[in-house]
């Protein structure tokens, strides 16, 4: 039986959609000491119609990303009844389609999965956000 306080984050490179393809019209900006500032869904691989999957995003690799830019983001789910499915079908590699409403604003190349609590432990947000400043390509908790 899953925790309902267990989850986990997925780390990314997100690119989202230009203006002209049907993406934002703005860019996302990240509020300085405001983690989980942006809400989109995702949809998992086997999702069909209009099935999303919540995951706010932690933090960004930068506070600005404009249409039609990259970035790193950190997402983590937080329905717990969906988090099988996340653990089953999102593993390195994985491209998540991002979605404000109806729209897909961006896509998401999972990089790296790692284990994790809600609410989310200290250590393991400054270990996401170091992932974000680094670069570096894998990610070590103690999840």
């Amino acid at each position: 039986m899953l925790d309902a306080d267990v989850t986990l984050a997925a780390g990314m490179e997100l690119t989202l959609v230009p203006t002209d393809r049907g993406g934002r019209h703005d860019p996302v900006v990240t509020v300085p000491g405001k983690a989980w500032s942006y809400r989109p869904n995702w949809r998992l691989p086997g999702m069909t119609g209009t099935e999303q999957a919540g995951a706010p995003v932690l933090a960004f690799s930068r506070p600005v990303v404009h249409p039609g830019e990259r970035a790193l983001a950190v997402i983590i789910p937080i329905f717990p009844a969906l988090i099988p499915r996340w653990r089953r079908d999102v593993v390195g590699g994985v491209v998540l389609p991002m979605y404000e409403g109806p729209r897909v604003c961006g896509h998401g190349r999972v990089l790296w999965v790692a284990e994790t609590r809600l609410p989310l432990p200290d250590d393991d947000e400054a270990c996401f956000v170091h992932w974000l400043e680094s670069g570096a390509t894998t990610v070590a908790t103690d999840g």
